[in-house]
């Protein structure tokens, strides 16, 4: 399961590095990284207030269903900006964007140890191979 928690932290941040954008050629990207980010901070927040099992089974549920809406619209903006893959050397409007990502990403990181725990539950392990089936999708 920790293999599993890894892989989604992963894809979750270079999905959200892939996704930044400010405006102009890039508006459709912001909207939908808007979005993603607020789906984030709200899934930390359900994570860092989870007590038990069934609300963190409860929390990675919930995230999975606004992943499950927006994921498909991200890997289509990825294939639409290719030159956004190259997280060293972004576009120069996008910089501030993605120093932003990272410390979400970096937030998201910390708070998903909040599932360790749990990671024995049966809902828990559900909850997370759902997620993971649904980032897993092309």
């Amino acid at each position: 399961m920790k293999k599993i928690t890894h892989i989604l932290l992963i894809g979750l941040i270079s999905m959200s590095l892939m996704v930044i954008g400010c405006g102009g050629k890039y508006s459709d990207v912001k909207k939908i990284n808007e979005k993603y980010i607020d789906l984030v901070k709200d899934y930390i927040a359900d994570l860092e207030g989870a007590d038990n099992a069934k609300n963190v089974a409860k929390a990675i549920n919930r995230f999975a269903d606004g992943v499950e809406d927006i994921w498909p619209k991200m890997q289509k903006l990825a294939k639409k900006y290719p030159e956004l893959k190259n997280k060293s050397n972004p576009p120069e409007e996008l910089k501030e964007t993605q120093k932003r990502a990272e410390k979400m990403g970096m937030k998201m990181g910390s708070s998903m140890m909040k599932i360790m725990p749990y990671m024995g539950d049966a809902e828990v392990q559900k909850a997370q191979k759902r997620l993971a089936t649904i980032m897993m999708k092309k």
